[in-house]
């Protein structure tokens, strides 16, 4: 992220839609991934994400997740990116052994709704991807191949593209975070656990670019309950298998809540300096419930509909389908899940 940014020019940043461009062309997902996953922090996922609510997530979550992942999961228009070579070894059949290369490029895009405001957030949210708090996950797609001897004409007509799977929920099922916007709170059943219902506090008042600069210099605010949070949800897994796990819970739940007393303390000194209350900002709220669910029922309502993730169904009721028809008893480590309110108090 930092050899991204570093590389803008100041005449690319004047123009959002040519910093979304270049950022779907040169940030190195995998790079990255590799990276994450020798860390023991991991990533959370944004199920209900799409462009309209990324700020909205971004100022709510950066005090009980570790580094949040977000993606429009491949809904909104295709934005070529450029072409991409490949190349095809064919062996002689004639049994010499030689093999002859037959070199092709292909267009490769990136899928969005909004490329301008794509670049936008990407400028706004700049020290928070810096510092490693949130990142975007580029949906790409290939499409038709072109010969060699077409590179020197204008690229062809595009063809229709070719159906693509959303990277991004592949995450949900290796780290088990996700965080949900959602109107409905998820009810307790065979595959939901509720954990606890609690406010989150914000900085609130600020423009994002504002609010990523203040979180950023803040950041040790927010670190030590970070840590903790990640431990609670480690000794979570253990209650909720306890013999008497409603019990055991609630002790983890008390104390989450006491921690957090703590945190909302800091972060509100933080809102109410003297710069900051100049500025606008006040500490703000959001109603958030933390569920447990099972890998199975979130997987298989995730892979039910391509839509599900960009909130179309929703994911609450889904899941809840998805147990109905599946009355087999259910397995395997739990998934969490923040739902946050879309609404905040101040």
């Amino acid at each position: 992220m930092n050899a991204f940014y570093d590389s803008l020019s100041g005449q690319e940043r004047t123009s959002a839609q040519d910093v979304a461009i270049k950022y779907g062309r040169e940030v190195d997902s995998l790079r990255l991934l590799r990276a994450k996953n020798t860390s023991a922090a991991p990533y959370y996922v944004g199920l209900s994400s799409e462009m309209g609510s990324f700020t909205h997530v971004t100022k709510r979550v950066v005090l009980v997740t570790d580094t949040m992942l977000l993606s429009e999961h491949g809904t909104g228009a295709v934005h070529q990116l450029g072409f991409w070579p490949t190349e095809t070894r064919i062996v002689d059949p004639s049994g010499t052994g030689a093999e002859y290369g037959t070199g092709r490029i292909s267009r490769y895009g990136m899928v969005t709704k909004d490329i301008g405001e794509l670049g936008q957030w990407l400028l706004n949210a700049e020290p928070l991807l810096r510092s490693g708090l949130v990142w975007y996950f580029p949906i790409k797609i290939t499409g038709a191949s072109v010969r060699d001897s077409d590179l020197d004409r204008e690229p062809p007509n595009p063809d229709p593209l070719p159906s693509f799977s959303d990277q991004s929920i592949d995450f949900v099922v290796e780290h088990g975070r996700a965080v949900d916007l959602s109107r409905a709170k998820p009810l307790a059943s065979r595959v939901v656990r509720p954990i606890l219902e609690i406010d989150l506090p914000f900085i609130d008042g600020l423009s994002l670019s504002d609010f990523a600069q203040v979180t950023s210099e803040e950041f040790d605010s927010y670190t030590q309950y970070r840590d903790f949070m990640r431990s609670r949800l480690l000794d979570l897994d253990d209650a909720l298998e306890a013999v008497d796990s409603q019990v055991a819970l609630e002790r983890i739940a008390l104390t989450i809540r006491d921690e957090l007393r703590a945190a909302t303390a800091e972060i509100n000194k933080a809102a109410r300096s003297r710069a900051l209350i100049r500025s606008g900002a006040v500490l703000g709220s959001t109603s958030a419930v933390l569920a447990a669910v099972r890998p199975e029922a979130l997987q298989g309502a995730l892979a039910t509909s391509a839509t599900i993730a960009a909130g179309a169904t929703g994911l609450w009721p889904t899941i809840q389908a998805f147990a109905d028809i599946k009355p087999k008893r259910a397995h395997g480590k739990w998934h969490y899940v923040w739902v946050l309110q879309k609404k905040a108090a101040r």
